[in-house]
C-alpha cells in the first residue's frame, strides 16, 4: 500500500515536472485554445492515416504480407487517437499523452516505410510533419523530443530492413534523410528560440503594464466589442473597483454602461465605440474625451470624465479608458460660475445702462421743458441743479459701460475659426451636462468642422449655458435636452460659399404660454422668480446675438416642447470695413468747434421713438429752437412718412433700438431712398461695433441722456456736414 501511494505521487511529481520543464511556453495559449488545437491535431493524425492506409493499398508491394499486422497496428492507432479526444477536452496538458502519440506517429509511420519499401518511401517526409506540428504547439522541447523519436525510428526501421526485409539499404539516402532530420528541425528550433524569447518579453511587458495599471491611483478599464458591437469591461484595476465600490467579479466583462447613470448610458457606450472606428478610418491615435454622470454600486452620483484611446494586444484591437473623478474638483465649478457671472454681470450693465439712460433722458428733458417755460428764477435754479444732477448720472453710468466694454474687449474675440469650435463647445456642453439633474438627459450633435463666424467662443458658450439653464429650470420630472450645432446654408443669413451657423436647443419640458413669448426676452421678466430665476439669461442670448446680427426664434407647445433656433452670420474677410472701424474707435464722434445753429431758417424735422415721453421731449426741445417736427413710433411707421414726405424734412432724428423696425435698417432704407438726407441716430446702448455701419452711412451719433445743448449741437452738425 505504501509502495502504491509512493507510485501514484512519483507519477504526479514527474508528470508536473514534464509539463512545467518541457510543455509549458511564457505566452501560451489558454488551456481552451490549447484544447482545440490538440483536438485538431488529433483529426489531423486521423485524416493523415487513412491517406497513408490509402496510399499503401495502391502503391505498397509488399501491403499484402503485412497486410494482418498493419491493420492490427491502423486499429490500434485510430482507437487511441479517438479515445484521446475527451482525455484531451478534460485535460489539455498531460505529460505521458503527449510523450506516446510523438513516439506512436513514428512507429507508424517508420513501419508505414518498411512497407513501402523502407528508405525511399514518399511517407519519410511525414516525419518532417510530426516534429514541426509538436513544435509549433508545444514549443522546442517537444521538437527535440520527437526529432530523436524520428532519428531513432528511422535508423531501427533501415536496420531491420536490411537484416529481416531483404531491402537494400542506400546509405546515402540515409545520411541525406538522418541529415534533414536534423537540420531543418534545427533551423526551426533556432527560429523557435527567438520566437520564444519574443513571447517571453512581450509577456512580461504585458504582465508588467497591468501590474502598473493595477497598482495606480488612476481608475482604468480596458474594454471590447461583443458580438452585438456593443462595448463591455474585460478589466478593471484596484482604483477602478474602489471608485465604484465594485468587486471584482462584478466589474469583469459587463457592459461599459454599469458604471452610468441610464440617462447617459447610451452617451459611453456611443463613445467607446467611437474608439475603435477611428482604427476603421486609418486616423492618427488620438485620446477622446467624454464627460458623463457615473453611478457607484450604493447609487450615488459620479461626475465623471473619461478619456479613451484604442491599442494592439495580443493580436486585436481593445480599449483603453482613463476615469478621472471630477465630482469634487472645485475649479470645475468655478469655471462655470465664471462663464455665469460674467454673462451675467455684463447683461446687468447692459440693461441698466440702457434703462437708466431712458430714465435721465426723460429727467433732463422734462426739466428743460420746465426751464423754458419758467419765469421764477428760484425755480429755474432748481432745475439747473436738477439738470446738472442728471448729467453727473449719465458720466456716471458711462464710466459704468466702458469698463464692462473694456473688460469684455480683453477677453472677445471679433470673429472665431469654424475648425476651432466643436472641441471647446463639447468641453462646455460636457461640465453643463454634469451639473444636470440625474433624470435629465443631454444629448448633443456637433458638425466638425464648423464655419467661420462672427462671434467669439465664449459668447457662444454664455448662449448654450443660459439655454440648458433655461431648459433644465423648465423639466420637473425626467426628461431630455437635446442640442445641434451645424451649418445652415439656407437660411438668409447665409451668403453663396458661406452658410451661416445654426443652434438648435430642445427640450420637453414645460413648455411657454403662447401670451409669454413676446416677453421672455425683456430684463427682469421671469416665470420662475419664486424659484430664484433673475428674468436676465434669455435677456442677455438676445443682446449676444443681435450685437453680432444673428436673429433667434423660438417655438413652444405648452406642456410639450420647446425650441431655440439660432442663427449667426458666416464670418466674411473685409479689409475696408475693419479699417474703417478702426478709423472710427480712433477718431472722435465730433469735430471742435463744433458748427453753430442758423436762425434764419425754418427746419423740418421728423423724430423717430418708440417711448411717448421721450417723443414729447424731443417735440419740445425742436420748438424752443424754432424748428418745426413731426413724429413716428417706429422705423417702419417713419419710413412710410418719409416716402410720401420726404422732400419737406430737413434732417432726421431716430433712436437706435425701437421695435418692428430698428434704427440700423431705418437709416438702410433711408440712404436707398436719399444719400445726403441729414440723420441724427439717439443710443443707450453705446455699442460701437454694431452702430459701425452708421458711421459708413454718414449719420451723426449721439448718446442718452441728451440736453437742450447737446441736441442743438448735433442739429449743427448734422446738417452742417
Amino acid at each position: 500500500m505504501a509502495l502504491h501511494f509512493v507510485s501514484c505521487d512519483g507519477y504526479k511529481l514527474l508528470n508536473q515536472f514534464i509539463i512545467e520543464n518541457w510543455l509549458i511556453k511564457r505566452g501560451q495559449m489558454d488551456d481552451k485554445s490549447l484544447s482545440q488545437s490538440q483536438v485538431e491535431q488529433a483529426y489531423a493524425r486521423l485524416a493523415f492515416a487513412c491517406a497513408g492506409l490509402i496510399y499503401l493499398y495502391l502503391h505498397a508491394e509488399s501491403f499484402a504480407h503485412y497486410q494482418n499486422i498493419f491493420l492490427y497496428v491502423t486499429v490500434t492507432y485510430f482507437l487511441s487517437t479517438l479515445l484521446s479526444i475527451p482525455a484531451i477536452r478534460r485535460t489539455p496538458l498531460s505529460a505521458y499523452r503527449m510523450l506516446f502519440f510523438p513516439l506512436f506517429d513514428t512507429f507508424v509511420v517508420t513501419f508505414a516505410m518498411l512497407i513501402d519499401g523502407g528508405l525511399s518511401s514518399g511517407l519519410y517526409f511525414i516525419l518532417l510533419v510530426i516534429i514541426f506540428g509538436n513544435s509549433f504547439r508545444f514549443g522546442n522541447a517537444m521538437l527535440l523530443y520527437s526529432q530523436l523519436t524520428s532519428f531513432i525510428g528511422l535508423i531501427l526501421m533501415a536496420m531491420y530492413a536490411d537484416n529481416y526485409a531483404n531491402i537494400t539499404t542506400d546509405y546515402t539516402l540515409l545520411g541525406w534523410q538522418i541529415g534533414a532530420l536534423i537540420v531543418i528541425p534545427l533551423y526551426i528550433y533556432l527560429i523557435g528560440r527567438k520566437a520564444e524569447n519574443a513571447l517571453k518579453m512581450q509577456a512580461e511587458a504585458e504582465e508588467n503594464s497591468f501590474h502598473l495599471m493595477d497598482k495606480g491611483p488612476l481608475p482604468i478599464f480596458t474594454f471590447e466589442l461583443d458580438q452585438k458591437q456593443k462595448p463591455r469591461i474585460i478589466y478593471s484595476n484596484a482604483a477602478m473597483r474602489e471608485l465604484f465600490q465594485y468587486k471584482c467579479d462584478h466589474l469583469n466583462k459587463p457592459h461599459v454602461d454599469i458604471i452610468t447613470v441610464d440617462e447617459d448610458s447610451q452617451e459611453l457606450v456611443n463613445f467607446c465605440k467611437s474608439v475603435f472606428e477611428i482604427n476603421k478610418s486609418n486616423q492618427k491615435q488620438i485620446a477622446q474625451s467624454k464627460y458623463i454622470r457615473g453611478q457607484d454600486r450604493a447609487g450615488n452620483i459620479l461626475k465623471l470624465m473619461c478619456s479613451a484611446i484604442s491599442m494592439r494586444w495580443r493580436s486585436k484591437w481593445i480599449g483603453v479608458c482613463f476615469v478621472y473623478d471630477i465630482t469634487q474638483r472645485e475649479t470645475m465649478q468655478e469655471e462655470l460660475e465664471s462663464v455665469h457671472r460674467h454673462a451675467y454681470m455684463s447683461t446687468l450693465v447692459a440693461g441698466i445702462v440702457h434703462d437708466f439712460r431712458n430714465v435721465l433722458t426723460n429727467m433732463i428733458g422734462y426739466a428743460e421743458v420746465i426751464q423754458m417755460n419758467s419765469n421764477n428764477l428760484a425755480e429755474q435754479q432748481q432745475l439747473e441743479a436738477i439738470i446738472a444732477a442728471g448729467d453727473r448720472g449719465s458720466e456716471l453710468i458711462t464710466h459704468l459701460l466702458k469698463l464692462g466694454q473694456n473688460s469684455e474687449n480683453r477677453t472677445i474675440a471679433s470673429y472665431t475659426k469654424g475648425g476651432t469650435l466643436a472641441q471647446p463647445l463639447e468641453h462646455i456642453i460636457g461640465l453643463a451636462r454634469l451639473q444636470l439633474p440625474r433624470h435629465t438627459q443631454l444629448q448633443c450633435h456637433i458638425d466638425d468642422p464648423l464655419i467661420d463666424v462672427c462671434i467669439s467662443i465664449t459668447e457662444i458658450e454664455q448662449i448654450l449655458l443660459n439655454l440648458i439653464n433655461n431648459s433644465t429650470q423648465a423639466i420637473s420630472d425626467a426628461g431630455f435636452i437635446e442640442i445641434q450645432i451645424r451649418n445652415d446654408s439656407d437660411h438668409k443669413l447665409s451668403k453663396p460659399g458661406h452658410p451661416c451657423l445654426c443652434i438648435r436647443v430642445r427640450d420637453n419640458g414645460v413648455g411657454i404660454e403662447a401670451d409669454n413669448l413676446d416677453t421672455i426676452f425683456k430684463p427682469f421678466w421671469t416665470s420662475r422668480s419664486k424659484q430664484g430665476g433673475s428674468g436676465l439669461g434669455l435677456t442677455m442670448v438676445e443682446r449676444i446675438i443681435k450685437r453680432h446680427h444673428g436673429c433667434i426664434e423660438v417655438e413652444s407647445s405648452p406642456h410639450q416642447n420647446t425650441l431655440f433656433t439660432i442663427h449667426l452670420p458666416p464670418y466674411i474677410s473685409d479689409p475696408e470695413q475693419t479699417d474703417s472701424y478702426a478709423q472710427h474707435n480712433n477718431a472722435p464722434k465730433y469735430k471742435a468747434p463744433a458748427p453753430q445753429l442758423t436762425q434764419d431758417r425754418n427746419y423740418h424735422v421728423l423724430v423717430v421713438d418708440d417711448v411717448p415721453d421721450i417723443l414729447k421731449i424731443h417735440q419740445a426741445m425742436l420748438t424752443h429752437m424754432h424748428i418745426s417736427s413731426e413724429t413716428a413710433n417706429n422705423g417702419q411707421h417713419a419710413l412710410e412718412i418719409f416716402q410720401q414726405e420726404k422732400s419737406h424734412f430737413d434732417l432726421i432724428i431716430t433712436d437706435y433700438k425701437m421695435p418692428i423696425m430698428d434704427g440700423l435698417k431705418l437709416v438702410e432704407n433711408i440712404r436707398l431712398l436719399d444719400a445726403k438726407m441729414p440723420i441724427i441716430m439717439i443710443s443707450a446702448f453705446g455699442e460701437d461695433e454694431q452702430l459701425l455701419q452708421v458711421i459708413n452711412n454718414h449719420v451723426t451719433l449721439l448718446d442718452k441722456p441728451i440736453n437742450m445743448e447737446k441736441l442743438k449741437e448735433a442739429i449743427a452738425i448734422a446738417l452742417a456736414s
